[in-house]
């Protein structure tokens, strides 16, 4: 399976002006395939490309779990593009608030706060 960088991405839409929504639809086609892939690169990358796509405008709810697992991700480089794309497109009504909630509460409990009463409330 070929995957489109970002780049290529950027480079297809400005290339189809005509005719963008038929190359976004196919775009989204491979993007649902690979946000599935069991290679976290591979599904960073997709959720890269989900980003771009949000910024314009296009829904991207049907890869809100799969941003999650990016965000789970140990390195740093893929919790970063999963912030990012959750920050863009998460409201309150998304389904996986609660996981999202619980994962930020997870990872600043793993860490050393000086300050754990900022995480954990008051006793």
């Amino acid at each position: 399976m070929f995957e489109k960088s970002l780049l290529d991405l950027v480079k297809g839409l400005r290339s189809h002006k005509g005719d963008e929504a038929a190359f976004i639809n196919q775009c989204l086609a491979e993007i649902k395939k690979e946000v599935t892939n069991k290679d976290y690169e591979i599904k960073a990358q997709a959720i890269a490309k989900l980003g771009h796509l949000y910024m314009l405008g296009h829904d991207i709810s049907f890869a809100h779990f799969h941003i999650v697992e990016v965000m789970s991700q140990p390195a740093f480089g893929h919790k970063r593009l999963g912030y990012l794309t959750a920050a863009l497109s998460f409201t309150p009504d998304t389904d996986v608030t609660l996981l999202t909630t619980h994962l930020f509460k997870k990872a600043f409990a793993a860490t050393q706060s000086p300050h754990p009463k900022a995480i954990d409330g008051p006793q």
